[in-house]
């Protein structure tokens, strides 16, 4: 299978370049069955497009889980993002030009993103916490059954105020 030409090279990076060459789709085996491949297919769809537009339209929030944060740098659509994924593609997501965090949630603000898939739980319940508080959080959780882990990884930028609802908590 050969990818299309938009797909064989990284075009993201620092300014000034990488301090090694880009990946291309030769770095990545395209063995049938590979995580990569998999994901690789998602490229060749729409799904690259529909994403983009979502990350660019103004009070949207993108969540991803597993492997979905790699499409999303996969298709250069997140370089300079603070994105987590599964443990095993850090690394893949480091070489597209994301910002791998190793935790179970990352907060970069309208992109949020959960390690592997049983962190989809937590994901989903932080969503819940921070858009309608810790009281209807713990009341899904119960409901859930589940008991979520670990800490919600986010960078502190300190021209935003924190928010709850859509509403800043300051100001």
């Amino acid at each position: 299978m050969r990818w299309p030409a938009a797909f064989r090279v990284c075009r993201c990076g620092p300014p000034g370049g990488w301090t090694r060459p880009a990946p291309t789709w030769s770095s990545f085996p395209e063995r049938p069955g590979t995580v990569t491949a998999r994901l690789g297919r998602a490229l060749a769809t729409g799904l690259p497009g529909l994403m983009g537009e979502a990350l660019g339209r103004e009070g949207v929030t993108v969540a991803t889980v597993c492997g979905g944060s790699l499409i999303l740098a996969m298709a250069g659509l997140i370089p300079g993002r603070h994105v987590t994924g599964h443990h095993m593609g850090l690394d893949t997501l480091s070489a597209f030009g994301a910002v791998a965090v190793d935790a179970r949630v990352v907060d970069d603000g309208d992109l949020v993103s959960g390690a592997g898939v049983t962190s989809g739980l937590d994901l989903g319940l932080y969503l819940v916490e921070r858009d309608f508080g810790p009281h209807v959080a713990r009341d899904v959780e119960r409901l859930f059954a589940h008991e979520r882990r670990g800490v919600v990884w986010r960078e502190r930028r300190p021209s935003t105020p924190p928010v709850h609802a859509g509403r800043p908590l300051i100001g």
